[in-house]
């Protein structure tokens, strides 16, 4: 019997397929790679694009090799590629607004996030309420691994205060508080082109990580997708959906191995799976 498989899109990695797509856009990511130039490709603006263009290529390539997910999901950006694999929306009209999103978000400066071991999710959740309303939860990616998104000044201390506690925090290198409250103009200015696309009913089973559950839905997927720069990202939750699905295998659908990590430190009872992995045999 075939094992049930979930397909997990990250938010990082970079290979070249539909490059002419992005190539039209005017973003020469294509040459940034054959040029390892990673000044380019590690900026948000043309990082997304090219996120998107590998998760997608992937998606292809396992499906090719037969390698059929009963289910797909997608962390931060992986959201996109998710609802691509999902058939909700296509890759052409996706990629304009991950352009787009891409563009905004690197717009963003000041404030950032940090990643908070060794507490719980009420623990930090606690400690940004006391802290204040410049800084919040930004993703719950384990029992013990939460980040918190917001402003310089507020995070530093929310950091300070968890230390406290005895936990660990790390500052992460990214550029602005994504999934938090200060992202609400990114937000604003992005949701005309959202709003362009046709939403259709999933072909393939699909969680959303703002929610953390399976939706079907085609306008509350698409008002999920509105709310997703400022939202926490479920990501335990997302994974709690899979388990109850019975899922046997998840596949991370990207570069490295950051979600294969993330999983098997949240359960047990799926067999997380690197891209490399699932094309090496292992599926």
């Amino acid at each position: 019997m075939k094992s049930k498989i979930a397909f997990l899109f990250p938010g990082q990695g970079t290979v070249p397929s539909h490059l002419p797509l992005v190539a039209q856009a005017g973003i020469p990511v294509g040459n940034w790679l054959r040029e390892g130039d990673t000044n380019h490709l590690s900026q948000t603006e043309f990082a997304q694009p090219a996120i998107f263009i590998d998760s997608t290529s992937k998606d292809e390539a396992l499906r090719s090799r037969g390698i059929i997910p009963s289910v797909v999901a997608g962390h931060s950006l992986g959201e996109y590629a998710a609802l691509v694999s999902a058939g909700v929306l296509t890759p052409e009209s996706v990629l304009q607004v991950v352009i787009r999103r891409g563009h905004l978000m690197g717009q963003v400066s000041g404030g950032g996030m940090a990643a908070i071991l060794k507490l719980s999710c009420e623990e930090v959740q606690a400690v940004c309420a006391r802290i204040g309303d410049g800084v919040n939860v930004a993703n719950i990616n384990g029992p013990t691994q939460i980040v918190i998104s917001g402003d310089e000044a507020t995070l530093e201390n929310a950091m300070a205060a968890c230390e406290d506690l005895g936990g660990r925090a790390i500052r992460l290198n990214v550029s602005g508080p994504f999934h938090s409250p200060l992202l609400a103009p990114a937000q604003a200015d992005l949701a005309p082109f959202i709003e362009t696309l046709a939403f259709q009913s999933p072909t393939t089973a699909y969680v959303s990580s703002v929610s953390g559950v399976l939706e079907d839905d085609p306008p509350t997927i698409k008002a999920l997708l509105l709310t997703q720069i400022t939202a926490c990202v479920q990501w335990v939750d997302t994974i709690g959906s899979l388990v109850r699905m019975n899922i046997q295998q998840a596949i991370e659908v990207g570069p490295g191995k950051v979600l294969t990590n993330l999983g098997r430190r949240i359960t047990d009872k799926i067999e997380f799976i690197t891209f490399e992995e699932a094309t090496d045999g292992t599926v």
